[in-house]
């Protein structure tokens, strides 16, 4: 059986290869291959001589299974309605391909492909990551604020009407878009298995650690402005500004680093802020390992991978109230998407205790995200 799997991100085409952050021939493999024979990856592509972010930790796409057939209409927001026709020839021909659709939301391309599905009698299956509203809402294109209710209200249909929805959190998604098929609560992050030794080793380093030159991070696209890192760097300017210059913030992420790097240079945060850029998988690892605090401060969010990742090392955590990333932490360790001071509060008055409380609660929360437990919810809906 062969599946089509429609997105709107963006792979790097190189000649005739594909390459990818996240969705990588192993991501492929691992997820889908042990359901499918075959797998048609069908997204937005850019070259990789007009991608201005490190594309260095990206990896190939297609591979012996996978195969990538981009939508090339498709390259901004714009170009949903103005290539409107072209795109859905290019959905059609790619579905006349393969047994079954699965259709990551919320996504214009993934919106076509749900209604072609239902014309062209095609199974499909959705996977909704995150929400329309505010992810349109808080597009760097203004044009994405316009259109951000009709993707709402597109996405809600098309869930609604799926008979088939998983749902990567486990109330905020199903709340804003609920469906009338079969519904899987299950995250998309895979995790290590859990040993004892991580949280001893965050413990010890909390213990030993100087208080005097904190280390945060946050990993996500740095030229995404709903990601929020301008928030954080504000708040260590505030911070900065009453004397408390004891703050280093890492950006681990690719993307176009122009905005931030004005706001850094207009707050005089050179010193204060570092790029780490895109780093592997294993490279992030190792970051958490040595970062003393965790933040994520998005204005929009499904169940953010990274911050599960960073609480799996036991990393005190910290975030906003965007999506689902409420069900993951401690309610004291929450601020509202954009509050500047309410950062510059919670960092101000952390200490080691504190931290050591936020480290047990990261594990404690990550245990519930075991690699066995997910395989076999995404077994039942694969499946099916």
């Amino acid at each position: 059986m062969k599946a089509a799997f429609f997105f709107d991100t963006f792979l790097i085409e190189d000649n005739k290869d594909f390459f990818g952050l996240t969705l990588t021939y192993d991501f492929f493999k691992n997820r889908y291959l042990k359901y499918f024979e075959n797998i048609i990856v069908s997204t937005r592509v850019k070259s990789k001589y007009s991608e201005k972010g490190n594309i260095s930790g990206y990896k190939k796409t297609n591979g012996r299974g996978v195969e990538v057939i981009p939508i090339r209409s498709y390259n901004n927001v714009l170009d949903a309605l103005k290539n409107k026709r072209k795109i859905k020839k290019e959905i059609s021909e790619v579905l006349d391909k393969c047994d079954v659709a699965i259709i990551r939301l919320p996504s214009a391309i993934g919106n076509i492909a749900c209604k072609l599905c239902r014309k062209k009698h095609k199974k499909y299956k959705i996977e909704i990551v995150a929400c329309a509203w505010d992810g349109y809402i808080n597009h760097h294109n203004s044009f994405g604020k316009i259109i951000a209710p009709i993707m709402y209200f597109v996405t809600r249909h098309n869930v609604k009407k799926s008979e088939e929805v998983l749902y990567v959190t486990s109330k905020f998604l199903q709340r804003r878009y609920p469906t009338l098929g079969n519904e899987v609560a299950c995250s998309d992050v895979v995790l290590a298995k859990y040993k004892d030794e991580v949280l001893n080793n965050r413990i010890k380093k909390i213990e030993s650690m100087n208080m005097s030159k904190i280390k945060l991070c946050t990993v996500a696209n740095v030229g995404l402005k709903y990601k929020g890192q301008e928030f954080v760097i504000k708040a260590l300017y505030n911070l900065k500004s009453k004397g408390s210059n004891n703050f280093i913030y890492y950006l681990i992420g690719n993307g176009d680093k122009t905005y931030l790097k004005k706001l850094i240079s207009k707050y005089n945060l050179e010193k204060e802020v570092v790029f780490l850029g895109s780093l592997n998988h294993n490279q992030v690892f190792e970051k958490l390992d040595e970062i003393d605090i965790y933040i994520q401060p998005s204005l929009q969010e499904g169940l953010p991978r990274a911050l599960l990742e960073a609480m799996s090392r036991a990393c005190p955590s910290i975030g906003s109230n965007a999506g689902g990333i409420e069900e993951l932490l401690n309610k004291k360790y929450i601020f509202n998407k954009r509050d500047v001071k309410k950062i510059e509060n919670i960092l101000f008055n952390l200490d080691k205790n504190n931290l050591i409380e936020m480290a047990k609660f990261s594990i404690k929360k990550a245990k519930e995200f075991d690699l066995e437990k997910l395989n076999n919810l995404r077994n039942k809906f694969y499946k099916r």
